[in-house]
């Protein structure tokens, strides 16, 4: 069991007392304008050779202030190495200098560094009460992993130099984010943390250009919000030889709904932040956008198409535990739906594996659109999730075909559409159990101990990233009691938690004085037994 718990999400105060304002030039001169004592504000920044004019808004505090800034770096501007591109230091109270929060926060800090390289991101809070630290870090989508490791310990070191006694604090880079406070931020959008940075530079029809701005910033938004990494990069045309090029990211902590939220507030900035500007961004403490004229991503490869995938034979070997075809509705063979169903079980193929989890939404207009999720067991290596969501795939055609609606449930994996928009909801419709016939020899201490276990690990997992705990709990004598949880990604911490609590509420109504049972859902499940059953 984990030492730490994951989780995450929301927004230290601003400092209420900062404002400043620079004028920077090449040689990193300042001139400055006015004194007010509190935040740190960066003194040089690195970016392309243009002009930018950074801008922010501390809620809180009601201040604004401008950052006018130029540099002829030939470099890109990668968050490691280089200043960060903002900090803020929240005005919420200070922790006393080799106290117990500041131990928690050191742990933190070690935590975020490890967790976040292997996936981009990390969450989570150590300590209880008073003194629990709660914190993520992000990493730009495009980023590899050793870029990304380098960002997240350039910006534990960095934050901690800034705000050295501040209880929360955020701090961004091109290439990463890092945030922490006393407060349980997790699962919740930023709305306090927030700042916009854009080209000074003009574009020659802005009419045409703010509108293909906004409508591919708007694509990307809907493509983020339902993907595994809710990150998404793309361009579009501007003439024969321009392309707007356009990112947009939420830390993973939020649930989708919350993310498309979050990163449509952002767009809806554009007028007040960047129109009419050849790049811009807007940046927050929960998502943010950036778009440009010139590629500023790294670009990565399309999909391929799960019916070509199939054709070699993928299946999962074993019958699924159970099935449901849960639409009344049918689709026409080779019609719209019928595409873009094939190319989303494509998509869940090819998403899913590498973080055990795949979420996705084909298509337009109610009639055609297809949502659908696939999840791996925790403990289930890539090549078995893999095999699994391919023969799910497979096998639900063949069990519910023409049907709008289905969800598989195997040993190893789920898989779930609809044309109905599921995603980040708890699905309280589609659940089952499984129970051992054989009965424990002391019931009632048994079922107490069984709760016990499933509960603490329910604790555990709504608050990790993958969502997923597993442990063991000792029953006396050579017996122990082993018990699994784990909740689909697309829901919030909060919904997790729900989730799992309800499913372990029916304990005694599914599998009281059992040797083993379980509780399957569309968004959770839990396990138990007295014999261990994953890795």
């Amino acid at each position: 069991m984990s030492k730490f718990t994951d989780s995450t999400s929301c927004a230290c105060s601003p400092n209420k007392t900062a404002i400043k304002r620079y004028t920077i030039y090449a040689e990193q001169n300042y001139e400055q304008d006015a004194n007010v004592v509190g935040t740190d504000i960066p003194h040089h920044v690195f970016f392309l050779s243009q002009v930018f004019r950074i801008s922010f808004t501390m809620h809180l505090s009601k201040l604004h202030f401008s950052l006018y800034l130029l540099s002829f770096s030939l470099l890109f501007g990668v968050g490691f190495g280089v200043d960060p591109l903002f900090n803020i230091c929240s005005s919420s109270g200070n922790f006393t200098a080799n106290g117990t929060y500041e131990a928690n926060l050191n742990k933190l800090m070690s935590y975020l560094q490890y967790k976040t390289t292997p996936t981009g991101f990390g969450a989570g809070y150590v300590g209880q009460y008073q003194y629990r630290a709660n914190g993520l870090a992000l990493c730009r989508g495009d980023a590899s992993a050793e870029d990304c490791k380098a960002c997240v310990i350039q910006a534990s070191t960095e934050i901690r130099k800034l705000c050295p006694y501040n209880k929360a604090a955020i701090i961004w880079y091109d290439y990463c984010l890092l945030k922490y406070s006393d407060s349980d931020f997790l699962g919740q959008i930023d709305e306090q943390n927030k700042f916009y940075m854009w080209n000074l530079n003009n574009v020659s029809n802005p009419k045409s250009f703010n509108k293909k701005t906004e409508k591919l910033l708007t694509h990307l938004a809907d493509e983020a919000y339902v993907t595994p990494k809710m990150f998404a990069t793309g361009d579009v045309k501007l003439d024969d030889s321009k392309k707007i090029y356009g990112l947009v990211q939420c830390t993973r902590d939020l649930s989708s709904t919350d993310c498309k939220q979050c990163l449509h507030d952002a767009i809806s900035d554009l007028p007040s932040c960047c129109a009419g500007k050849e790049g811009g961004r807007v940046v927050g403490g929960s998502c943010n956008f950036r778009y440009e004229i010139y590629p500023f991503f790294s670009f990565s490869l399309s999909l391929l198409s799960l019916s070509l995938l199939l054709q070699v034979g993928v299946g999962v070997g074993v019958d699924p535990l159970a099935y449901s075809c849960t639409s009344s509705e049918n689709f026409t063979p080779n019609g719209t739906y019928a595409s873009n169903l094939s190319k989303l079980l494509g998509n869940l193929y090819f998403k899913t594996p590498p973080t055990g989890f795949g979420v996705d939404m084909v298509g337009q207009y109610s009639q055609n659109q297809v949502n659908g999720l696939a999840l791996c067991r925790g403990d289930v290596n890539a090549t078995e999730c893999q095999t699994c969501v391919a023969g799910a795939s497979s096998e639900i055609g063949k069990l519910c075909p023409c049907n709008k609606g289905a969800i598989i449930w195997y040993d190893n994996c789920l898989l779930k559409y609809s044309d109905m928009d599921f995603i980040g909801k708890i699905d309280n419709q589609n659940k089952f159990y499984l129970v051992n016939v054989n009965n424990a020899s002391d019931p009632t201490t048994f079922n107490q101990r069984t709760i016990r276990l499933l509960s603490y690990l329910s604790s555990e997992a709504y608050a990790a990233p993958q969502m997923y705990a597993a442990g063991e709990l000792e029953l006396g004598g050579s017996e122990k009691l082993y018990g699994l949880v784990q909740c689909t990604r697309d829901l919030s911490s909060s919904d997790c938690q729900k989730c799992l609590d309800d499913a372990v509420s029916e304990i005694p109504s599914c599998c009281e004085g059992k040797q083993g049972g379980r509780v399957v859902g569309g968004s959770c499940n839990i396990r138990y037994e007295i014999y261990p059953f994953f890795g």
